[in-house]
């Protein structure tokens, strides 16, 4: 579907996940693109994304650009040359450091580690950070709920001065979803929702976009089966008809990110989910126009 650039500029940015430009690493759902991520810039734009979600992993996070300053000089050259930006982090490092069942330790290093990330991924305009708090890391009991907020309290407190929203990822029901984030009580504390995860938990995808939306910082378009793996966007059980016009609704403005299922072909696969998603955009923004005329 053709787009003009009024409507273009009435749209979401939608930007893709890092590695999703790239040959999928055998055996791993999601890779940081180590000897591909600068090229992965120049291809965003081609394909015609807008943004690229960054991967901070635990495996050698010491080495990811964005940790260290020859890095970050580097991601700044390639937002400089392509247009691509930079606007928010996915840190599945705290999946496998989470802030709870760990040693006091433990935790407290976790809590140093994301306060350096806040710091640095502001260097390069990032304005949304998701923290995973699901699978291996899930909640699993009221008291990580608390403990997991009372360790957030100094991040937020940094993340608000650089301008950062750290969106908490869960597969909690919707309105205890919500509660978590009301409890945090924090500007700088969001949701960051993901399609294909409430998909598979058998959740429907509009209505809690309704139940989050006062907190909705951050989506993630990916589609699953109910209890299965990712599949290509249609595939799935996400009723992305119903959860796209639920976003427009409630007026959400933000990018939405692809986390989808690679595809033989990576490239290809990318494009035809970036068109799906602005078709499915470009619908509900005709749809609005045509109910306001009717009104009007």
């Amino acid at each position: 579907m053709q787009i003009g650039p009024e409507m273009r500029r009435r749209l979401n940015e939608i930007g893709i996940m890092q590695g999703r430009l790239s040959p999928p690493v055998p055996g791993r759902l999601q890779a940081f693109p180590w000897t591909s991520w600068e090229r992965e810039f120049s291809l965003a734009r081609a394909c015609g994304f807008e943004t690229i979600e960054w991967l901070f992993e635990a495996t050698d996070y010491e080495q990811n650009p964005i940790w260290t300053e020859t890095g970050l000089e580097r991601i700044r050259s390639q937002i400089a040359a392509t247009g691509i930006h930079v606007r928010s982090v996915c840190a599945d490092y705290f999946m496998a450091h989470p802030f709870f069942r760990v040693s006091e330790r433990e935790r407290m290093h976790s809590v140093g580690i994301l306060n350096t990330l806040i710091v640095r991924a502001a260097t390069v305009g990032v304005e949304i950070l998701l923290l995973p708090v699901l699978e291996v890391s899930e909640i699993r009991t009221d008291t990580e709920k608390m403990q997991l907020l009372d360790a957030l309290r100094e991040p937020l407190y940094l993340a608000v001065a650089r301008g950062i929203r750290l969106g908490l990822e869960t597969e909690l029901p919707a309105p205890e979803y919500r509660d978590l984030v009301e409890r945090g009580n924090h500007p700088a504390l969001g949701v960051y929702y993901d399609t294909g995860n409430a998909s598979a938990r058998g959740y429907d995808i509009a209505a809690d976009i309704n139940t989050l939306s006062p907190f909705l910082c951050g989506v993630h378009i990916k589609d699953r089966k109910r209890d299965g793996p990712s599949v290509l966007l249609g595939q799935g059980d996400a009723d992305f008809a119903a959860f796209f016009s639920a976003i427009a609704e409630i007026g959400y403005t933000a990018t939405l990110v692809l986390e989808t299922a690679f595809g033989d072909d990576y490239l290809r696969v990318a494009q035809t989910h970036l068109m799906f998603v602005r078709d499915q955009l470009v619908r509900c923004s005709k749809a609005a126009e045509s109910t306001s005329g009717v009104s009007g």
